[in-house]
């Protein structure tokens, strides 16, 4: 099955992001995933609020696959590819709009974190049920 990525946030290219050599930094391909991540969380879950329960990066990879250039109208496509009890495995994609293109991929595990205590916890469960509705099969869960 292939996989359906059902979040698509356009993003600027933005004279600041390009090197000497005249394409994206690989510095910035994180901002652009973060947007995406960003637009997931606030429409999937928006109750998430840093302040009392929240979520930290645990690890990421990211594959640099073609190069973005100035002009390019890109756009980051997200979705949870794996739903653990306390954490769950993003994929994210840079495509071009204009070509269809595949310029990146992302894969980044993200914790849900109690701010009180410092520590991981257990993803509520309206978060869960949320997560799975949208994605439906292709979901992972463990």
């Amino acid at each position: 099955m292939e996989s359906k990525y059902r979040f698509s946030v356009p993003i600027q290219v933005r004279f600041n992001d390009v090197d000497i050599m005249g394409h994206v930094s690989n510095t910035v391909y994180q901002n652009y995933y973060d947007a995406g991540k960003m637009d997931y969380f606030d429409k999937i879950m928006p109750d998430l609020d840093y302040a009392t329960i929240g979520v930290v990066g645990a690890s990421i990879s990211i594959e640099y696959i073609l190069p973005i250039y100035m002009r390019y109208h890109i756009s980051v496509e997200t979705r949870i590819a794996i739903l653990g009890t306390k954490s769950f495995t993003m994929h994210h994609r840079l495509v071009n709009l204009e070509t269809g293109e595949l310029l990146s991929t992302c894969r980044a595990v993200i914790v849900c974190f109690d701010v009180a205590s410092q520590k991981s916890r257990v993803i509520p469960e309206h978060w869960r049920q949320a997560i799975i509705a949208h994605e439906g099969p292709q979901l992972i869960i463990k």
